[in-house]
């Protein structure tokens, strides 16, 4: 289970994903009433002409590319650290891992043997080898 900082941490990411969303959308229908109103298009060059330049179309195609892109990384870093977490956890390491060390890592403290950790007496690990004939 995630710890609760890495779920706020998460919890950021969405939120900073959906205002990336809400302001390109914005844009893009600031955008669209400049190249389409020529009343409104002559005020803001009147008034403010640095805006009409970020009003062309260029801007949110840009944001929606970096929205896209975070998205993707965001995606990968949680895949990414998902496997991490699965790969820490004794119960789903594989047993063959272990098999010459006849100690698990987290075993080491405690001196369990990693059939023993695993759930797996070693007459029941004896009778399964005697079954399959090793």
């Amino acid at each position: 289970m995630q710890s609760y900082r890495e779920g706020f941490v998460h919890v950021l990411y969405a939120i900073i994903l959906a205002q990336f969303v809400v302001i390109a959308v914005l844009m893009a229908g600031f955008s669209n009433e400049y190249l389409s109103n020529i009343f409104f298009r002559s005020w803001i060059d009147g008034n403010y002409p640095w805006l009409g330049t970020l009003l062309q179309g260029q801007v949110e195609a840009l944001l929606v590319g970096m929205t896209v892109g975070a998205t993707i990384l965001l995606i990968q870093r949680i895949q990414k650290e998902n496997l991490m977490r699965l790969g820490d956890r004794p119960d789903v390491e594989d047993p063959v891992r272990f098999q010459s060390a006849d100690v698990s890592p987290a075993g080491l403290e405690s001196g369990v043997s990693a059939s023993e950790q695993l759930g797996d007496a070693p007459e029941d690990v004896l009778a399964e080898l005697e079954r399959q004939d090793i």
